[in-house]
């Protein structure tokens, strides 16, 4: 429930008093705690650790994958799947308990509040942490917050807003608290973080060491996090009166239709904005790192597009080692991580790609839960520019899927188990490959990378040019320049128009590819971005979030189901309302929190009729 279980029960504490006892500190009351910067840290650390734990990385892939069409049940024994995929979603099923979100808000409720107290300026309580000290934490805290919210916002689409920390069982029984509507909580998060902006507070630049660069939230966390909610409630404040929400402006009032869709057009252009604020800080670290190194291997791409983006710098055919996915998943602490959640695999366990997708067994490969779903392997036999599914040429099949065309093993998902991966056949993807594995105890759990930015820049320029033509230097190109540049690099045996083998031509790595004969208009870049966003993000929890949002952006579900994704008719059918797409809150939670209890929460409408007792 959000009061007691939300912040206590999914750490696996007995009650909130018992807080405490997550930290490396022998037995010691509150009153006594908070005395130094290091007390305030291992609360930072545990905010870090519950994003980490299991009961939030589960969810991850429950809410924003397993509902997609990626991927398939291979464990027939759960119904509690096999349901959510089919589009029944009980209320009673625990995958919809939000509470180990929660309890990572209240954490950074709690430094957020202790943090301002303990810097308080002529009142600090530890002479060695002051308030410019605080100030980058506070930065950190507000944007690692935003993120557990954002989660929140993409699944359930209105949450409970909780600001304040809970310290007692007292304080959590008592605590009730209304649903705020989706798009206007966005609205707040984004306020908070951009208004620290403008007082020139932000969370750290350079941590002083990859793990915590790649681990911790960053200056650079902070703009692709802005990039991407700008990007969601674009789409969530469009349609607004259509869809019976009540936006609130700055000042509490209520937005019109046409202020709305304003607001949209300029989330959108922040979108662009804070992407561009990233990919200049890629190439300034490119830059810098060949002015260092000028005769690296990365020397090659300085005349490329993007060249900060990892390529293949070869001409191999059979057996080539996979030096992109080495780059990108092999080792850990990529450099186009922007942010991704860290294990120790000893007291910090990823325990969530064993559950669901595989795990290493005496050095052989074993399948969880779930497989990859048929329809994208079949293309990868005979078209190397396939609308959906991978292409005949396409490295990330093998690098998401331990398959082969000969085998009648199922498209088992090894993206970041695998530490290396060995190509048969660079031109024949579906010949599979060879792979060393390693346990998935500590392989990191990536929530933004280099090409998350580059998709959702290309996003917010098909959102903000719908209608608008590409022509040679202008935006709308631009964006399919960057959806094609990742396409490209995932594709390197393929050539543009006279480049070879016509079996392996594609028009899409020709620099007039959206503007030769007839132009193509941000209405089609939006088509591609989402295709290559299937391609690119298997596994990682963004699918099913990724049709939410183009269903905000519509409001027509029949369309969005029908062109973006495939699923059977019966399930289409059942997903013809907005609130289809989100989920029903753990009835454990309305039995604490609903209207009916008490409480103010009113259940998701769609899902209510699953209710026990109803």
């Amino acid at each position: 429930m959000l009061a007691a279980a939300g912040f206590c029960v999914s750490l696996g504490l007995a009650s909130c008093e018992d807080y405490l006892t997550v930290l490396p500190t022998d037995k010691i009351t509150e009153q006594d705690f908070w005395k130094d910067k290091n007390d305030l840290n291992n609360v930072r650390a545990s905010a870090y650790r519950q994003f980490a734990t299991q009961a939030v990385t589960d969810r991850i892939v429950q809410w924003g994958e397993l509902r997609s069409d990626n991927l398939t049940l291979n464990d027939m024994s759960r119904t509690n799947i096999q349901n959510l995929q089919q589009g029944i979603l009980m209320p009673t099923e625990g995958m919809f308990d939000w509470s180990a979100f929660y309890t990572g808000i209240n954490y950074c409720n709690l430094v957020l509040e202790k943090g301002d107290i303990m810097t308080e300026p002529g009142k600090e309580v530890d002479p060695s942490f002051r308030r410019n000290d605080w100030n980058t934490i506070k930065a950190e805290m507000t944007v690692l917050r935003a993120l557990y919210y954002f989660y929140l916002v993409r699944a359930y689409r209105d949450v409970p807003f909780e600001q304040e920390s809970i310290n007692t069982d007292e304080q959590a029984r008592n605590r009730h608290l209304p649903a705020t509507l989706g798009v206007n909580l966005l609205g707040t998060l984004i306020g908070q973080i951009e208004d620290l902006n403008a007082q020139s507070i932000f969370p750290a630049v350079d941590y002083g060491n990859t793990q915590d660069n790649c681990g911790r939230i960053t200056k650079r966390t902070m703009y692709a996090i802005l990039a991407d909610m700008n990007l969601w409630r674009g789409c969530m404040l469009l349609k607004s009166e259509e869809k019976g929400d009540i936006v609130l402006g700055e000042e509490g009032d209520t937005l019109s239709s046409a202020e709305c869709n304003a607001l949209s057009n300029a989330c959108f252009q922040k979108t662009m904005d804070y992407s561009r604020i990233v990919l200049d800080e890629f190439q300034a670290d490119y830059d810098e790192f060949l002015e260092k190194n000028p005769n690296s291997s990365m020397s090659q791409n300085k005349d490329k597009r993007y060249p900060y983006l990892n390529r293949f710098l070869f001409s191999g055919d059979r057996n080539v080692s996979d030096v992109v996915y080495s780059s990108i998943w092999g080792t850990g602490y990529s450099d186009e991580c922007i942010f991704q959640l860290n294990y120790n695999g000893v007291d910090l366990v990823n325990g969530t790609p064993g559950t669901f997708y595989s795990y290493v067994e005496n050095n052989n490969l074993k399948t969880g839960q779930m497989v990859g779903s048929s329809f994208l392997m079949a293309p990868s036999e005979n078209d190397a520019d396939p609308a959906t599914g991978f292409g005949r040429a396409d490295i990330r099949l093998p690098e998401t899927f331990n398959w082969s065309r000969i085998s009648s093993n199922p498209p088992v998902f090894h993206k970041g188990l695998a530490s290396s991966i060995v190509i048969d056949d660079m031109k024949e993807m579906s010949e599979g490959c060879s792979a060393s594995w390693r346990s998935q105890k500590s392989m990191p759990w990536p929530l933004y990378r280099l090409s998350d930015i580059m998709l959702i820049r290309a996003e917010a320029i098909a959102r903000l040019n719908p209608n608008a033509a590409a022509a040679a230097g202008n935006v709308v190109n631009e964006g399919f320049l960057l959806v094609n540049t990742l396409f490209e690099r995932n594709n390197p045996k393929l050539t543009g128009t006279g480049g070879g083998d016509e079996d392996y031509v594609s028009t899409r790595l020709d620099d007039n590819y959206a503007y030769n004969g007839t132009a193509k208009k941000g209405s089609d870049l939006l088509t591609l971005v989402y295709q290559e966003r299937q391609r690119e993000f298997i596994g990682e929890g963004k699918r099913w979030f990724d049709i939410v949002r183009q269903v905000e952006a519509s409001n027509d579900t029949k369309s969005t189901l029908s062109d973006f994704i495939s699923l059977s008719t019966s399930v289409r059918n059942r997903l013809r309302l907005l609130y289809a797409m989100y989920l029903p809150i753990y009835n454990e939670e309305m039995k604490v929190n609903g209207v009916g209890n008490g409480g103010k929460l009113i259940q998701n409408p769609v899902w209510d009729r699953y209710t026990p007792n109803k």
